[in-house]
């Protein structure tokens, strides 16, 4: 009789560890299917060198254009638990305005304003790390850069604009709310240059490549399904 006990439970405890490892082998990997969107604002600061002029009036509106705000927005579908794809787009605006304005090759204007925008979109990389209450992420995107400068010189107004291909890299990182809401904070810059403009139909070619680059600081908030 013990004989015959111990054999089955052997037999079951085999049986049993069989079922299992089959389990384990056989079991369907996970699937992620994550989406996330955020949108933020924040500033922006134009990279590149500042031409100088020599008259200090030009060279201080020139500086200004280096300070701007900026609006970012983030669309994101994970197909990993560590990575994923997604659409950035960013829009920088820098303003500036004076008075008395000698420009050369034009005459002086009495009130002088101009605001460079710039605006990004593309498809990106989204690689992502995350704990209980907090996630970090990091992108890479490409795509096309659309620049546009709009002048107003004592009431007459005009525009140049130029494309040309842009590279944008983020790093962000969000304090989770609650389950599907968060906020946080992203350092970002985007890349490229262009050589020339183009105003009424007509192109016109710089005489040194312009920098249309900028590093931004955004604050923003973010819903996800996960």
């Amino acid at each position: 009789m013990a004989a015959a006990i111990i054999s089955v439970l052997a037999a079951t405890s085999a049986t049993a560890q069989q079922a299992t490892s089959y389990e384990v082998e056989y079991a369907s990997p996970q699937n992620y299917k994550d989406f996330r969107f955020s949108v933020g604002g924040g500033y922006a600061f134009r990279l590149g060198k500042i031409q100088k002029t020599g008259d200090s009036k030009l060279d201080d509106m020139s500086k200004k254009l280096r300070h701007g705000f900026t609006i970012d927005a983030d669309a994101q579908y994970f197909f990993k638990e560590g990575w994923g794809l997604g659409f950035n787009a960013n829009f920088c605006s820098s303003p500036t305005s004076g008075k008395n304005i000698d420009i050369p090759d034009f005459g002086t204007v009495n009130k002088y304003k101009e605001s460079q925008n710039i605006l990004f979109v593309g498809p990106s990389f989204v690689g992502r790390i995350e704990s209980s209450k907090f996630l970090l992420l990091s992108s890479f995107a490409v795509g096309p850069l659309f620049y546009k400068d709009k002048m107003d010189l004592d009431g007459r107004k005009g525009s140049m604009h130029a494309t040309t291909f842009g590279f944008n890299a983020g790093l962000a990182g969000e304090y989770k709310l609650n389950d599907k809401t968060g906020v946080g904070v992203k350092l970002s810059y985007t890349l490229g240059t262009i050589n020339s403009l183009k105003s009424g139909g007509q192109t016109a070619k710089l005489d040194e490549t312009m920098n249309i680059s900028n590093l931004m600081a955004t604050a923003f908030i973010s819903f996800r399904t996960w």
